[in-house]
């Protein structure tokens, strides 16, 4: 959405509806990973030295697993990539490093197995006769005039991208998802082009071309499998793991450009459906769908239109109490409705950092935790430096629950 300058930040909205808790976010360009409470004060943070952080999220006793890069000192101009690759970082409460991996082309997100191996996409080139094959994407003469007008190129490009891209890569990109050991051995991979047709699953018209696919989101589901979410062609695959056998599938045209697919309680699935090219107009909503029948059996679109709008990242949860916590990603803008897609607790962003050559309140997604949850049970909050925080973001004021 749209939103002025002058905007109030930190909390704006709470009332005796929401479920409470804690709220992880890592503002992109910033040093720091922050949880939040019900009130919208920092009551705990991790930063790690010589990083910047991307995104992240909670581990069972208090750990922290982030993604993010080791700091950049020379300016990064619009459109270039910020610094390499992506590191992975595991922190405990206390900010101490208990595990780091690197890998060239990691990028966006992680997930966790139960046996302690963590699964991550990568950059990779797509073979050269399955990449000839590739359709959709912008036409010739339309890449012709943006490359031959740098300024138009530029106002494209701002503020896209929250990781890290390959330098070296050059040629049509895809994903391979590659499962990982604690000691860094690759045990399985999938190569992203495999259950898709170069002639049905088309890149969107209004993208360059440049990637096939680009994973967004890695998620593991308690029955074994993998959500994936491919922004490219707007389509969200639940993947038996390690067998790489797709499951299930939903995407265009019912989703656009969508981010961060997740499971209910219920079963179903949840959806951060971006909407960025839907027709005529974006429109940005979050669906639930029943996998069983493709059916959307819920959705959020705000009461007043065009309140929610978001063209890449962002992300949804659905909450223990049955409310649904929503990250609007560009413009920092966190809210937290109910079943009847009431607002009953806001919080804006005021973090401001310097990103790609512009300055940015974005943040790629968030995730909410209850203080009984096996992630914060037993930890303690006010760390050194919050106070500071609080009061360097004007984070300490408090607005009665409604």
């Amino acid at each position: 959405m749209g939103w002025s300058a002058f905007r109030p930040s930190g909390l704006t909205h709470i009332d005796d509806r929401t479920c409470g808790g804690y709220t992880l976010l890592t503002p992109i360009g910033g040093d720091a990973t922050f949880l939040i409470d019900e009130n919208g004060k920092i009551v705990h943070y991790w930063k790690p030295d010589n990083f910047m952080p991307g995104y992240g999220y909670m581990l069972p006793g208090g750990r922290l697993l982030v993604r993010g890069q080791p700091m950049v000192e020379n300016e990064v101009g619009i459109g270039e990539p910020a610094g390499g690759a992506d590191v992975l970082l595991e922190l405990d409460w206390d900010g101490n490093e208990l595990w780091r991996w690197e890998h060239k082309t990691f990028h966006h997100d992680m997930a966790v197995l139960p046996n302690g191996n963590i699964v991550v996409p990568t950059w990779t080139v797509i073979p050269e006769d399955i990449a000839a094959k590739v359709q959709g994407g912008l036409e010739q003469d339309e890449i012709d005039y943006i490359n031959s007008h740098p300024e138009h190129l530029k106002m494209i490009l701002r503020g896209i991208g929250v990781g890290g891209r390959p330098r070296d890569l050059k040629g049509l990109m895809g994903d391979r998802l590659i499962e990982v050991t604690r000691e860094g051995e690759v045990v399985n991979e999938w190569l992203s082009w495999k259950p898709f047709d170069t002639e049905k699953d088309v890149i969107c018209p209004r993208e360059f071309l440049g990637e096939w696919t680009h994973c967004n989101t890695v998620e593991y589901v308690e029955d074994g499998s993998l959500l994936l979410s491919f922004r490219e062609i707007s389509t969200v695959l639940k993947l038996s793991w390690p067998d790489g056998k797709v499951l299930w599938r939903y995407g265009f045209p019912a989703i656009s450009h969508q981010h961060d697919p997740s499971v209910t309680p219920e079963g179903n699935i949840l959806i951060f459906d971006n909407g960025v090219h839907h027709p005529v107009t974006a429109h940005t909503r979050v669906i639930e769908v029943d996998p069983k029948t493709n059916e959307i059996v819920w959705q959020y679109l705000p009461k007043v239109v065009y309140q929610l709008y978001c063209g890449h990242v962002g992300g949804a949860q659905r909450l223990p109490n049955g409310n649904t916590m929503i990250c609007e990603g560009e413009t920092g803008r966190l809210l937290e409705v109910t079943p009847d897609c009431d607002v009953c607790w806001e919080w804006c962003s005021p973090f401001r950092y310097k990103w790609k050559g512009v300055i940015s309140a974005m943040i790629f997604k968030t995730h909410r935790y209850m203080a009984n949850s096996t992630e914060l049970t037993g930890m303690t909050f006010g760390k050194d430096g919050c106070d500071d925080y609080n009061t360097e973001w004007s984070l300490t004021k408090t607005i009665p629950a409604s």
